[in-house]
């Protein structure tokens, strides 16, 4: 047990601070500041409506379409919450999985309470169409275009950013893993 610990188990037991102090040798400074020190440990994290929520996403489809995979990576307050790695199936396209990958990752984003969320993505087409700066054309899209609005909406804070393939690795591994790994699976039968 630690020195601090003991003093600490003492002054629980006794609710005496001077008899503890006098105990263990300390002064009223060095209690307080371990007090403090104490009670940081138990500092409530900041509410998830309070925290930003950086969302990275990418999907990947082998044939395009073919084997597809999304990738999701999620840090709150510049920490690390979850990254998610998910199969879509045999027959996707590429901007299928990306769209597939977004949804994901704001679906994972209001289970956890978001309230403020910024996504980030390699595909351009994707962020611009979700910006309204390009119209969706492709049929096979609309719906899970109108599905990532409706979530989006749902958030108090909604930004969504193109970024090199490059600075989203993250998340292109991660989808590359979902095909990898279904791939894998379906090789052992």
């Amino acid at each position: 047990m630690s020195a601090e610990h003991l003093i600490l188990s003492d002054l629980a037991a006794s609710l005496d601070p001077a008899a503890v102090m006098k105990k263990h040798g300390i002064h009223e400074a060095e209690l307080k500041t371990l007090l403090r020190r104490a009670a940081a440990c138990f500092e409530p994290e900041p509410a998830a409506a309070d925290a930003l929520f950086v969302i990275n996403v990418d999907g990947a489809a082998r044939g395009n379409p073919g084997p597809g995979g999304a990738g999701v990576m999620i840090r709150r307050d510049g920490r690390m919450v979850e990254g998610q790695a998910q199969y879509l199936g045999d027959k996707v396209t590429n901007n299928q999985a990306e769209y597939n990958a977004l949804l994901i990752g704001l679906t994972r984003a209001q289970e956890l309470g978001a309230a403020k969320v910024q996504v980030y993505s390699d595909s351009e087409l994707m962020v611009k169409q979700m910006r309204g700066e390009y119209k969706v054309k492709n049929a096979g899209l609309a719906g899970l275009y109108e599905q990532a609005i409706r979530l989006a909406v749902k958030f108090e804070s909604f930004k969504i950013d193109h970024v090199r393939r490059e600075q989203n690795q993250d998340a292109d591994r991660l989808a590359n893993r979902a095909i990898d790994e279904f791939e894998g699976d379906a090789g052992e039968d």
